[in-house]
């Protein structure tokens, strides 16, 4: 039998079937990340799940480094046994009337004629997700995917579309990443700094790796794809040119679980030539995070494909610098 599909060439039709089989639909939304849970018009709500780890919970969409690393724009995944479209062309026969009414109708008499709408068939209706923006990153490629229901057989692809696939997935857990503020701890503190003594950086504890995982498990199609962010550098700016050297970079080590910078013991350390003279310098921080994705609910696992970096900055450090009186006698 020749597959059968709904498309935009069904018109208005198309979208009222794709709204109601949305409703209809056992679709599941995230998992408290704030992926879309109530679908607009001519939106299938997508059975895609988005898990974060606790280190990524706070923070601050990722700003990527040297390139955009779009999410999709909209794709094609599994939505409905054969059954399941039934009741749900069924329950929008229920809240239509007019010429809308008899359209409908007439083609719910053709897909019924046309092999019952595939019931007890291996297979399943897909529809096209048309992702909402859930992150900061900026999406600017347009979804050229024509929205509507195709009846694709098991282990098939729906042919000629954009079918679901970790590397999309890894995208979303890309865009769906927050990083946490670099919080430093500085010795002397802040409020005490001195001319011609170093700045010591510190965390008070080991900065954690984030790690997000995007999965689709359903209607027998089960794919994912998980981030791993861990961070590499820091910089820190003194916030004024009288400081030398004016700013530092330094790499983090594995302390543990975690990773940390402690700067006592490198060569580079900012240094105050000048005092604030009663106002504050405005010292900052930024880590720049490496990000990796594997194919797989698996962060750390293989192959670990590379992502471009992230950076975050944290809220800046009013520094207070003095200067020490020295009186020599002789």
């Amino acid at each position: 039998m020749p597959e059968r599909s709904l498309s935009t060439s069904a018109g208005v039709l198309a979208v009222a079937l794709v709204v109601t089989a949305v409703a209809a639909g056992p679709a599941r939304a995230d998992r408290g990340t704030g992926w879309g849970s109530t679908p607009s018009v001519g939106v299938i709500e997508s059975h895609v799940e988005v898990e974060v780890s606790s280190s990524g919970k706070e923070g601050k969409h990722l700003t990527s480094v040297g390139a955009n690393y779009d999410p999709p724009a909209c794709w094609y995944e599994p939505q409905y046994t054969g059954e399941e479209f039934d009741a749900a062309y069924l329950a929008l026969l229920a809240g239509l009337s007019g010429a809308m009414g008899a359209e409908a109708k007439a083609e719910y008499d053709r897909l019924k004629a046309d092999g019952d709408f595939h019931k007890g068939q291996d297979g399943r209706w897909w529809g096209m997700v048309k992702t909402k923006k859930a992150w900061d990153l900026p999406t600017t490629a347009p979804c050229t995917q024509s929205p509507g229901i195709v009846w694709v057989p098991t282990g098939n692809a729906p042919a000629g579309m954009l079918a679901v696939t970790p590397l999309m997935l890894s995208k979303i857990a890309y865009g769906m990443t927050k990083l946490p503020p670099p919080q430093v701890s500085l010795s002397p503190r802040a409020d005490q700094q001195t001319v011609n003594l170093p700045t010591y950086v510190k965390f008070g504890q080991p900065i954690q790796p984030v790690t997000v995982t995007a999965s689709l498990n359903y209607s027998g199609v089960r794919i994912a794809a998980s981030t791993l962010a861990v961070p590499v550098s820091l910089r820190i700016d003194a916030g004024t040119n009288d400081a030398s050297p004016a700013s530092c970079s330094y790499e983090f080590a594995k302390v543990g679980g975690g990773y940390q910078v402690d700067s006592s013991g490198e060569a580079c350390n900012i240094t105050y030539q000048r005092s604030s003279r009663g106002a504050t310098y405005p010292l900052s921080a930024q880590v720049t995070w490496r990000v990796t994705w594997t194919p797989s609910t698996n962060p750390n696992g293989a192959p670990a494909n590379p992502l471009p970096n992230g950076v975050t900055g944290g809220v800046p450090q009013d520094v207070i610098v003095r200067e020490i009186q020295t009186i020599v006698t002789g």
